[in-house]
């Protein structure tokens, strides 16, 4: 006799059928961890992520799926129209197809996370253009050429200074005759 293969009140005739259920429960069971406590909005975007990921393929998906769908329209901050249905096909997975529930919410945390490095970045990247317009734009002396200008500045001193000595030179010599 086969071996009863039960997941979740659902039997499988393959084993692979049966492992692929045992997925999915483990995978439903993360992900009712995770969002315990979260609002109906988060829900909804786990939810409408699942539907566009097609993650789910056995009844023991479908029945977290419809187990999700009954809780939001349980919502009242929800309408009817922004839930969107179950498709009603059960799907073979494929290879390709087979995802772990964590890259789910693992995805809306990075999104979340590169737009604000990216903000973040911007900013830093306004900042240094400011910077660079500042240096460029001002008359105060700077590192790169500080010691340019101080060298000019002395040197127009000392000439200031030899004009006048000269001056001074000629008047004595002309007081001494």
């Amino acid at each position: 006799m086969a071996e009863l293969r039960v997941v979740e009140g659902f039997s499988f005739s393959t084993e692979e059928e049966y492992q692929n259920a045992l997925r999915e429960q483990k995978a439903a069971a993360y992900l009712k961890k995770q969002m315990g406590g979260k609002s109906a909005k988060d829900i909804l975007k786990v939810y409408q992520q699942l539907l566009d990921q097609d993650l789910f393929h056995t009844q023991v998906g479908y029945a977290f799926l419809y187990e999700l769908n009954r809780a939001l329209h349980r919502q009242s901050s929800l309408s009817d129209t922004d839930i969107p249905p179950i498709p009603t096909a059960l799907k073979k997975p494929t290879a390709e197809k087979t995802k772990d529930p964590k890259d789910i919410l693992v995805n809306s945390r990075l999104a979340v996370k590169v737009r604000t490095l990216r903000m973040l970045v911007m900013i830093l990247l306004a900042v240094v253009v400011a910077m660079f317009g500042i240096t460029l734009s001002g008359s105060t002396p700077t590192i790169l050429d500080y010691e340019t200008k101080l060298q000019d500045k002395y040197a127009a001193w000392e000439q200031d200074l030899s004009q006048r000595e000269a001056a001074l030179v000629k008047r004595e010599a002309q007081l001494e005759q």
